[in-house]
């Protein structure tokens, strides 16, 4: 017998009710901790995914500058963790309510 952790369960099952146009972006959301951080996460919002290109609201320009000279990795992480082949990661300063 093996066992799943209810963490796993629930994602899964809010992925799946979540619809095709927001699935890719639970995904994201569920992953983003450990792609950037206890810190980073705590200081960002995903907002959107639109085309291949993720929103993300940061909240100053300190963040954001950190954020963008990691973005290369954030990505290729992103990608590893999810299987989502990001075009880009756009970064804005603000508290952007979060769509997630």
């Amino acid at each position: 017998m093996t066992f799943v952790r209810a963490g796993n369960l629930l994602s899964d099952l809010l992925i799946n009710l979540a619809g095709e146009q927001y699935q890719d972006l639970l995904r994201i959301a569920f992953s983003w901790r450990d792609v950037v951080g206890n810190l980073l996460e705590e200081r960002t919002k995903l907002v959107k995914l639109e085309h291949n290109v993720l929103f993300v609201a940061v909240s100053n320009n300190v963040w954001m500058q950190e954020l963008i000279l990691d973005k290369h990795r954030i990505i290729a992480h992103l990608k590893r963790v999810t299987g989502i082949g990001l075009e880009n990661i756009i970064f804005r300063i603000g508290s952007e309510r979060r769509n997630v």
